[in-house]
């Protein structure tokens, strides 16, 4: 795949290959039995890998290197040896595949396709070549990949013609000179497979992928397309059965997801997994043989799933190639899994080649349904945690979730839902084996709490005013009605964060304890312009932009760019940022081929004496070889003119982080009862730059507010919650003599910690709330 500033993206790379946590089963039912470093052989880096067999049996790997294209001879594993190295102009990109006794090679430097007679093998090493740039009429000298079929037709995807989508050849009349027979060409196409006549295409940019008839090569059919996960569709292969396609989005974090495609013009999604739970990791190329899923996975190497029943999908074997874990490009980048020895090789980029002995374990199954142990009703969206699964799982519409692990044993099984006592059983699994178990949940009794917003000074009741109640597990939200009073249907009777807010007042939030004989709650909302984006107060959004326009949300991480922080100081954890995508790819989401604005409601100024406009803004932009030509720009208007009042330009590549600007406005125009403010930030050509902003802690005050970018006071916070495994307290200062109990006051757990830091175990407690105190504080956690 190709990026804009691809330099910028490698320097992000090398800055995050550092450690940042280990696979835990960094190996499992894979073993290695031999490694080939290409830095020591060639000084090159491998990209994609395929395999050939000889007439003796002899097994080959086709390697596609940065430097050229190497054939080794991997018949015995523990001694693999290089028998051909053909050198090429250099690329990142060289993508083998292979028909009959033909390789063919794909590469994005301008060497066309180069074919490789491997039928000497295994007397003569002495192989010729030839390559291949289509019709003179039609010519095309660089494509990203390939594929070929036992029929004799070879499919080229992402070439430098036209829209770089399928140029389809006759590899079988002679293999040594393709004859073009068709072309699939509406959109690019980065990866793709053919099998009876049907073509499935990965359109990476685009976001999904294609299922296209081609028996008539030259009037292919299309017959149903489908959205991936991540919008970033990298490839496809399909199932045996051809009942079920697998595809990769190749984003930090993305997953592997499985779809239904026996209807074309209706594909629906069956599961999706990742390598780990909420990994950073990018899944690259899945391909499918039998019932199992094997992915080079980069920087988690190769990773292998059960793919029994589709609708459940279970990591059962994994081999780290690259130590350590991050979101960038590292590690593995192709495996090819189909030897008739049951070898696999896995190509590293910067590691080398790896011969591998793959171990096919069938999964431990276990699924079942969900429902309400009163009324009988199917449960939706409960959380099913099997204690040593990858992958925490939810129950669909009807109740009914599925889950597994790779290893017989007997196990724990927690189930939890908002309004439901959470449960946890003891399941006894094996391999190979479906184990069924339907859990009836026990609803908690509610109650009932009323909330009365008044403005203050008047006590008038504030209609229309937004309510949140927010909960580990659990958020309630409403509105006032005419009386400004809103009634809530509650659970847990313990702490929850309360906020109350509406356009022209200040927003108020508090943590205050909620329960069955504490439900009458008073809020008095000072009047002012106040807005951290907590709630839709009504701010609008325009612009030209592709892409990256302003959106309203808890701030997406990207890599050394955006950080998963709104503003502190602020109620609740929205802001506005340019595009807020999954993935950490910083040049993904960002602000281009055009403008975003950011436009509030109409203000009216009169009541203040001196009025300043105070918010938090973060901006960045990379610019590249091209000119530092965009900023973040911000407005004042009144209906009629505007006046600029504040812009940003930050230096090339600094990370982006909040910082607070407080701007006296009186005299700069004239006051009407129609004041907005504009925040404006583009990316033009034709220096297209990665640009990014974000917006965040509004208010309108009479004095300038000059403390807020000073150190927070002691602070502490207690994560992931709710959390399974680990409990972790942060905070500043020395935490001293703690408990944790749960609400009867049962202890679990105590110590003395002098550090600001303390992680606590927690695999052996059950689900459910825990208090943990420590100095005069208390604070809930919740474990799943």
């Amino acid at each position: 795949m190709q990026k804009k500033y691809v330099h910028f993206r490698l320097s992000i790379i090398c800055t995050l290959c550092i450690f940042l946590g280990m696979n835990l089963q960094a190996q499992l039912n894979i073993d290695s039995l031999s490694h080939v470093d290409y830095q020591l052989l060639h000084e090159a880096n491998l990209n994609d890998v395929w395999g050939y067999v000889d007439e003796l049996g002899n097994e080959y790997a086709i390697v596609g290197t940065s430097k050229g294209t190497s054939i080794v001879n991997i018949t015995d594993g523990s001694n693999p040896q290089e028998i051909f190295w053909l050198p090429g102009t250099e690329s990142i990109w060289r993508d083998p595949c292979v028909s009959g006794d033909y390789a063919y090679v794909t590469t994005e430097a301008e060497d066309g396709l180069l074919i490789i007679d491997l039928s000497p093998l295994p007397q003569s090493t002495n192989l010729t070549s030839e390559v291949y740039t289509g019709p003179s009429s039609n010519p095309w000298q660089s494509a990203h990949t390939c594929y070929t079929s036992p029929e004799g037709f070879a499919y080229i995807f992402g070439s430098n013609r036209g829209n770089g989508g399928v140029i389809m050849l006759d590899i079988h009349t002679d293999p040594m000179n393709p004859i073009e027979v068709g072309t699939y060409d509406p959109f690019y196409v980065h990866d793709g497979f053919e099998r009876n006549d049907t073509l499935y295409i990965a359109h990476i940019y685009d976001g999904f992928f294609s299922l296209v008839n081609v028996a008539d090569k030259a009037n292919p059919i299309l017959m149903g397309t489908k959205t991936t996960p991540n919008t970033f569709t990298h490839n496809i292969w399909p199932s045996a059965n051809g009942q079920v396609v697998y595809t990769t989005d190749e984003i930090s974090g993305a997953f592997i997801a499985a779809y239904d495609i026996q209807n074309a013009v209706n594909i629906t999604e069956l599961d999706r997994v990742q390598s780990s739970q909420n990994s950073i990791v990018i899944p690259h190329n899945v391909h499918v043989l039998g019932d199992y899923l094997i992915t080079s996975y980069y920087s988690d190497g190769v990773i292998v799933h059960d793919a029994t029943y589709p609708y459940n999908i279970i990591q059962v074997g994994n081999y780290d190639t690259y130590v350590g874990q991050t979101p960038g490009f590292d590690g593995c980048w192709g495996v090819y899994p189909f030897f008739p020895s049951g070898k696999s090789v896995a190509a590293d980029i910067t590691k080398g080649l790896f011969i591998l002995d793959v171990n096919y374990q069938k999964a431990c199954y276990l699924e079942g349904v969900v429902t309400d142990a009163v009324t009988g009703a199917t449960l939706a969206n409960a959380n099913v945690q099997l204690s040593s699964a990858v992958m925490l799982e939810k129950t669909n519409q009807q109740g009914f979730y599925a889950t597994g692990t790779a290893v017989s044993g007997v196990y724990s099984v927690s189930f939890s839902k908002a309004g439901y006592y959470p449960m946890t059983l003891t399941v006894s699994l094996i391999n190979g084996q479906l184990s069924t178990i339907n859990v009836p949940m026990i609803p908690i009794e509610p109650y009932y709490t009323n909330v009365t917003v008044l403005e203050y000074g008047t006590n008038a009741p504030i209609t229309d005013a937004n309510i949140r109640f927010t909960h580990p597990i659990i958020q309630h939200d409403g509105i006032t009605n005419g009386l400004g009073v809103e009634e809530f249907t509650m659970f847990y009777q313990e702490s929850y964060r309360l906020t109350v807010g509406k356009w022209g007042y200040q927003t108020y939030c508090t943590d205050t304890i909620v329960t069955a004989s504490n439900n009458e709650i008073t809020v008095f909302l000072i009047p002012g312009y106040y807005d951290d984006f907590e709630f839709d107060f009504g701010w609008s959004v325009s612009g030209t932009a592709t892409s990256g326009m302003w959106e309203r949300g808890v701030p997406n991480p990207t890599t050394a760019v955006v950080s998963a922080l709104d503003a502190e100081w602020d109620c609740g954890k929205m802001a506005f940022v340019t595009g807020n995508d999954v993935g950490l790819n910083p040049d993904l989401d960002d602000v281009d081929g055009g403008f975003t604005q950011l436009l509030s409601p109409q203000m009216d100024f009169s009541p203040y004496a001196t009025p300043h406009i105070n918010f938090a803004s973060s901006f960045f932009c990379y610019h590249g070889p091209g000119q530092f030509d965009d900023t973040l720009k911000i407005y004042l208007s009144n209906g009629t003119n505007n006046v600029l009042i504040y812009q940003s330009q930050s230096p090339q590549g600094n990370p982006m982080s909040f910082e607070y600007v407080s701007i006296p406005i009186s005299g700069l125009l004239p006051f009407t009862n129609s004041m907005q403010l504009q925040v404006l930030i583009s990316d033009l050509n034709p220096n297209v730059n990665i640009t990014e902003a974000g917006f965040d802690h509004f208010s309108i005050t009479n004095q300038p507010i000059a403390a807020l970018n000073v150190q927070k006071e002691e602070n502490w916070v207690v994560y992931p919650n709710p959390g399974s495994s680990i409990l972790k307290l942060k905070g500043n200062g020395s935490i001293g003599e703690y408990t944790l109990v749960d609400l009867t006051g049962k202890e679990y757990m105590k110590g003395t910690c002098l550090d600001s830091f303390l992680e606590l175990q927690t695999d052996n407690l059950q689900a459910g709330m825990y208090l943990l105190r420590f100095q005069n504080q208390v604070l809930h956690w919740v474990k799943l």
